[in-house]
């Protein structure tokens, strides 16, 4: 079980469940990204279950439309 910290990269819990299921994160194509969008929409799923005060709070998508960061917040 992982424990959250804050400014903790989405991303890094995403990398996390994904390597339990058997996926290299490393060799995912980050754009388009499909499948780490797959791994990051359950890593919202998962931090929202495991502690439903954190909020993810995103940067800006940049110009070429790839995602920018996520960060989970604990208040």
């Amino acid at each position: 079980m992982m424990k959250l910290k804050d400014k903790l990269p989405l991303d890094a819990v995403a990398s996390v469940l994904a390597a339990d299921a058997g996926e290299a994160w490393t060799r995912m194509s980050e754009f388009p990204g499909y499948n780490r969008r797959v791994w990051r929409d359950e890593a919202r799923v998962h931090v929202r279950k495991l502690d439903p005060e954190a909020r993810i709070e995103c940067l800006p998508s940049s110009w070429d439309g790839r995602e920018g960061m996520c960060f989970i917040r604990r208040d």
